[in-house]
């Protein structure tokens, strides 16, 4: 489903969505509380990734990635946020963040979704390397992975010459942080009759999980330029971390005051009952449809796992994974025009490596999507690249 089915699709209607998902989205960085919005963006991009899925330059795994979280996102906001009883009245509910019921914390059973996700991200990326590339089990290969990324950063030489072992031992520590740590991110943050010690430990595991998988993230935004795909993993790893592991400063900046008791009180007992409702029911069905991302991570049946790969139509609930091999080799694909077959212009993209006087340039979270799909040629035999996934180009 998409909603071109109702518009014509062309250039102007592309845009146009484009444009109001960038005014929504701005809308909500300045405090927008709604669900409504959430809902909106994430039609938006749903429609374009679905008109688009047959093509490979919305083919990557962040793609649905984004669905997902997204989706997740729309049941942060307060559920409904349109109206609410006061008294024996009915009173229009603000929706910006300095309306008292907006500082309410968010649902829980939301929250342990978000971790589910980040536990499904880290856990089946650390899968896809032991069961992919031998480099991984020899330790090399972040010996060549930062001069053989799609579009190097600045930073990217830094890292490939830094000393063998210390490479060695990054391997070792890419995969303790995403086959082990990504467990601590399910560690409940307290249990129900427990002493304030084991309380405390537990969100101590907790928030070490989230805060290592988000700081792994911002190492990986340095070392390369990998779209929004590390900007939007830290997302679901803030779910492990409560308010109270911030400093107070940045605590202060996100909640303008905190509900007293009889406020609180007040608005659970209005809203807790068909918001409970709606989690559960919302529970249920990301439950139902990780049944086959689980079947693929454990292998059942004789199967192999695959990576970025959605099994529902609305891409709810996906598979992930990245790096399972590593070329040792940089092949770098030039693209060059001619008007009369003889004189050649060699193109010049924003942020592919070409010139080997041009300096690498930053460029995520922005997607250079021309720049990524061009690298996929340089994968060898080259042929068979252009041939399927980048047939485009002819």
């Amino acid at each position: 489903p998409t909603l071109f089915w109702w518009l014509k699709l062309n250039d102007f209607s592309m845009n146009s969505f484009a444009c109001i998902g960038i005014v929504i989205s701005g809308i909500v960085v300045f405090g927008l509380n709604s669900w409504l919005a959430m809902f909106f963006l994430w039609l938006i991009d749903f429609s374009i990734v679905t008109i688009a899925g047959g093509t490979s330059f919305y083919s990557y795994g962040w793609e649905s990635q984004l669905l997902e979280t997204g989706f997740l996102a729309i049941f942060l906001c307060d559920l409904p946020h349109f109206v609410h009883i006061n008294g024996s009245r009915w009173k229009i509910r603000s929706v910006w963040k300095d309306d008292e019921k907006s500082n309410q914390t968010p649902s829980t059973l939301i929250l342990w979704l978000f971790r589910w996700l980040c536990f499904r991200i880290s856990l089946g990326a650390g899968l896809i390397k032991i069961r992919g590339s031998t480099c991984w089990s020899e330790k090399t290969c972040l010996w060549y992975h930062f001069e053989t990324q799609p579009l190097p950063s600045p930073f990217s030489f830094m890292f490939h010459f830094l000393p063998k072992w210390v490479l060695s031992r990054a391997v070792d520590l890419d995969i303790f942080v995403q086959l082990y740590i990504s467990w601590f991110v399910l560690v409940p943050g307290s249990i129900p009759g427990c002493s304030q010690s084991t309380a405390s430990l537990l969100r101590l595991i907790l928030r070490l999980g989230g805060f290592l998988q988000a700081g792994f993230m911002v190492n990986i935004i340095l070392s390369g330029n990998f779209a929004f795909l590390n900007h939007l993993t830290i997302i679901p790893a803030l779910a492990c971390l409560d308010d109270n592991c911030w400093p107070h400063l940045i605590q202060k900046l996100a909640v303008s005051r905190e509900l007293t008791k009889k406020e609180e009180l007040k608005a659970r007992a209005f809203s807790l009952p068909p918001r409970l409702l709606v989690d559960l029911c919302l529970v249920i069905l990301i439950g139902s449809l990780s049944s086959p991302v689980i079947i693929n991570l454990l292998q059942l049946g004789g199967s192999h796992q695959v990576m970025n790969r959605s099994f529902d139509s609305f891409r709810l609930v996906n598979t992930y994974g990245a790096f399972g091999s590593v070329g040792k080799a940089r092949f770098e694909p030039i693209i060059s025009v001619s008007v009369n077959g003889s004189d050649w212009i060699e193109l010049e993209l924003p942020c592919k490596p070409g010139k080997v006087e041009r300096k690498p340039c930053f460029c995520a979270p922005y997607h250079y999507r021309l720049d990524w799909n061009i690298w996929f040629i340089g994968f060898p035999p080259h042929s068979t690249y252009l041939q399927q996934r980048e047939r485009w180009m002819y």
